[in-house]
């Protein structure tokens, strides 16, 4: 039976689709498969395993250079973490947190697990250990020194503060009394002593007694005065004063100490905002290299099998491949009308 002119059309057409259409459906999966070598006897055949499985590693490197150099680099996440609509949030949830009224100072501390807290417990002493302590040396007293620089005694070393309050409070007073050597007292001295003689200077009896070499040597004994008791006695009255406000704001919400300081939530948001991205900046882009994004990547996909490895790229681009295919079929009917008329 003579073939008609219509299948003289229509089998060249149909046969160049069916080539086209298979040739790439079969190209891309030697991307993928087989997923390992084959072997005859000890002769690997040539195109084993898949492309993809084969360069796996040589792939992995490619996409952490172009991710670590190219799709996330250190200025991208610096700028993403300051845009980012979290660091608000992150923002807004601490200030939040701050004006709760259950957040104290000494809640918040007491969250904080100490650093000795890992630390396995000391070994019992045996019972004649005590006896077996010698006193400290007084050489090596010497070598440690007070908060205002002075050697501690044996006494002190005995009344060295020993809590968190205590601490602040005797900080605190070493502060002021090393202040209060460095100022020019005697000038507020001779003003408040001078105003308060006043009165009595206009009594001519009295004034012939507080003249002024007289006030001079009363400012000069209330400054040596007042110099000595914040250097002895007037020190612990500070240190105590200070660790008895201590101890009373451990226990005040955060957020009455930020009303006290003129703070409110929104403001205190503001300032938590601003200092997040001083962070970013400072330590953003050393994150991002010392996080060593591109090393993950590699190493995700160095650790993939291939069927995995098959499976990532299908989810991303199995529309695209599809197309791949059906326009190797396009092509091959296009060839396949070519050749009718060669």
């Amino acid at each position: 039976m003579p073939i008609t002119p219509i299948l003289r059309i229509i089998v060249p057409i149909a046969l160049g689709a069916l080539i086209g259409y298979f040739t790439n459906d079969l190209a891309i999966r030697m991307l993928f498969r087989p997923r390992r070598p084959v072997f005859i006897g000890k002769w690997q055949l040539p195109f084993t395993p898949g492309i993809i499985p084969k360069n796996q590693g040589r792939i992995a490197e490619a996409v952490s250079r172009a991710v670590s150099g190219q799709l996330f680099t250190p200025e991208d996440l610096v700028a993403q973490l300051k845009g980012s609509a979290a660091k608000e949030e992150i923002a807004g949830k601490l200030a939040d947190a701050v004006f709760s009224p259950e957040l104290t100072i000494r809640s918040l501390s007491a969250a904080v697990p100490s650093p000795d807290a890992s630390l396995p417990a000391p070994e019992p002493e045996p019972e004649d250990a005590a006896a077996e302590i010698e006193p400290p040396d007084p050489a090596c007293l010497d070598a440690t020194v007070s908060g205002d620089g002075e050697p501690w005694t044996e006494e002190s070393v005995q009344d060295r503060p020993t809590g968190t309050a205590e601490k602040i409070g005797a900080f605190v007073a070493d502060r002021v009394a090393a202040k209060l050597a460095e100022a020019d007292l005697r000038d507020a001295i001779d003003d408040l002593v001078w105003e308060g003689v006043q009165d009595y200077r206009k009594n001519p009896v009295i004034a012939l007694f507080l003249n002024e070499s007289a006030v001079d040597a009363i400012c000069a004994k209330v400054e040596s005065a007042l110099r000595s008791y914040v250097n002895g006695d007037g020190r612990q009255v500070i240190g105590s004063l200070v660790a008895d406000e201590a101890r009373k704001m451990a226990d005040m919400p955060l957020s009455e100490l930020a009303d006290q300081a003129g703070l409110n939530r929104d403001r205190v948001a503001e300032v938590l905002n601003a200092t997040l991205d001083r962070f970013v900046e400072q330590f953003g882009a050393s994150f991002s290299e010392k996080a060593d994004i591109g090393g993950i990547v590699r190493r995700k996909i160095e650790e993939m099998d291939a069927a995995q490895l098959e499976d990532l790229v299908m989810s991303v681009m199995k529309r695209e491949l599809r197309a791949v295919i059906n326009l190797g079929a396009l092509l091959g009917a296009i060839i396949g009308a070519i050749n009718i008329f060669i």
